[in-house]
């Protein structure tokens, strides 16, 4: 019967070496490293967006890895990969930016949607015209975007 109990211990003494190992290392996606990522979205006209969300792809990635920051009234965001804040992995990003309204505030209500500051391609990586280095490190990204109003102007002329 000792060898059995001798089995058992070898594998918990192995299940404990893993978990630790995987606590130090951090336990990720095949060994995915991020690197923080901080930012700004602008207008052109230099007034800052205070909402919605920014989204980076990574293109020199298989599959692609997104990585998704909330932006604060300050325009400000922070990405995050597995975490809210975690980063984005290192290289050349496509960049999308949404703003719309929060659901759930009343706001919602058919006539009282108000239309969104930030033009419907800045939705769409393919569209949006915008792309971004992460370096690994560390990166501050300053994001400038077209108004609706700005392309409603553009495209009238």
């Amino acid at each position: 019967m000792r060898p059995m109990s001798d089995l058992r211990n070898v594998a918990a003494i192995f299940v404990g070496f893993a978990v630790v190992g995987c606590l130090i290392t951090g336990c990720s996606r095949s060994g995915l490293k991020t690197h923080p990522v901080e930012g700004m979205v602008r207008f052109e006209d230099g007034t800052i967006l205070t909402n919605g969300s920014v989204e980076f792809m990574s293109l020199d990635s298989d599959p692609p890895l997104t990585a998704t920051g909330e932006i604060q009234p300050d325009g400000t965001f922070v990405l995050g990969t597995m975490t809210t804040s975690d980063g984005a992995i290192a290289g050349r990003h496509r960049v999308a930016v949404i703003a719309d309204v929060a659901i759930g505030t009343g706001a919602e209500r058919p006539g009282l949607i108000p239309e969104s500051p930030v033009p419907q391609r800045y939705r769409d990586f393919d569209r949006s015209g915008l792309e971004a280095v992460v370096e690994p490190g560390g990166s501050f990204v300053e994001l400038q975007i077209e108004s609706e109003k700005q392309a409603d102007q553009d495209g009238n002329q």
